[in-house]
């Protein structure tokens, strides 16, 4: 599995564990919301009278019609921020896997990459235990195995990014830190997310998201 690959593979499970909660929370706000309106409604049912029962019910309909298109309104704010949390969270959970397993994801991301094998790697400032020249050594001997010039570098200076790294080759940076990798991957992957998060919900409990 490419390193690409593995933060897809991130992506999909981090959707998946937002989804699990949405939809149980969303789950108990509706049955909330339907128990106050069957109160609710009791309660007017009692105070009309049968004159006033159709003026009541046409009013109603109508209120009902402008509070769907607000709701919906809504719905769809809260989508994207929702989105943005499964998205945003991946970056977190990469940044948080343990040393030797976010150590390979590196790794397989810079052998994925069409490297001369001289080039300067910019790591970020969070990775400065884990991620160094020793760290580049052993792709380097990887770089070789593949028949390519292993000298990769370490670069003097850190960036302030979360995860990943930049490589400077020939005047030029590559960033390949993961904020613009999951960004890059958030334009292929957002229908397929959005399946995840939101195709197990009805119409009651998606109300409920706003």
């Amino acid at each position: 599995m490419t390193g690409i690959e593995k933060i897809k593979q991130r992506i999909l499970e981090e959707a998946q564990n937002e989804a699990d909660e949405i939809i149980k929370a969303a789950q108990e706000k509706a049955q909330g919301v339907k128990e106050a309106k069957e109160a609710e409604a009791g309660r007017l049912k009692k105070q009309l009278t049968k004159e006033n029962m159709e003026l009541a019910r046409e009013h109603k309909r109508r209120m009902l019609t402008a509070a769907h298109l607000e709701m919906r309104k809504k719905v769809l704010a809260a989508k994207q921020e929702i989105m943005n949390e499964v998205f945003n969270g991946v970056i977190e959970r990469i940044q948080d896997m343990p040393d030797d397993e976010y150590r390979e994801i590196i790794a397989s991301a810079l052998l994925d990459l069409p490297l001369r094998g001289d080039e300067e790697v910019v790591f970020s400032v969070y990775d400065e235990h884990r991620l160094d020249q020793t760290f580049l050594d052993q792709v380097n001997e990887l770089l070789n195995n593949q028949g390519i010039k292993g000298q990769l570098k370490l670069a003097p200076d850190r960036a302030q990014f979360k995860a990943g790294f930049v490589i400077r080759t020939r005047g030029m940076e590559i960033n390949n830190s993961f904020e613009s990798v999951v960004n890059t991957l958030r334009a292929e992957m957002e229908p397929q997310v959005a399946g995840v998060l939101f195709s197990g919900f009805s119409s009651d409990e998606e109300d409920t998201l706003s």
